[in-house]
């Protein structure tokens, strides 16, 4: 007689396993980062002018009741600027508003 022998085929089990575990543990964490980001920091371009300091240029900027020496030191990082650094005219600072 005949002997009948199943072909072996590849099934999409394992699969469906390995993309489940990935959304198992991807999800969580794509949907949790979305949580947590802050919104983006808008800011004014100055351009810079003679005479013109970081601390003026906050102070002049500043909203009524803000810490100027916080707002000073924010620009500083954002610009990249050293301690004791000297501003150029025409040199375009980054001021949050």
């Amino acid at each position: 007689m005949f002997s009948y022998r199943r072909k072996q085929r590849a099934t999409l089990i394992p699969f469906i396993q390995v993309l489940s575990l990935v959304l198992v543990f991807a999800l969580p964490v794509i949907w949790g980062a979305r949580i947590y980001t802050s919104s983006p920091t808008r800011y004014d371009h100055v351009i810079v002018r003679q005479g013109d300091t970081v601390w003026s240029l906050v102070s002049a900027h500043a909203a009524a009741g803000s810490d100027v020496a916080e707002a000073a030191y924010n620009v500083a990082a954002v610009n990249h600027l050293a301690a004791g650094s000297q501003l150029h005219p025409g040199q375009v600072l980054l001021i949050p508003r």
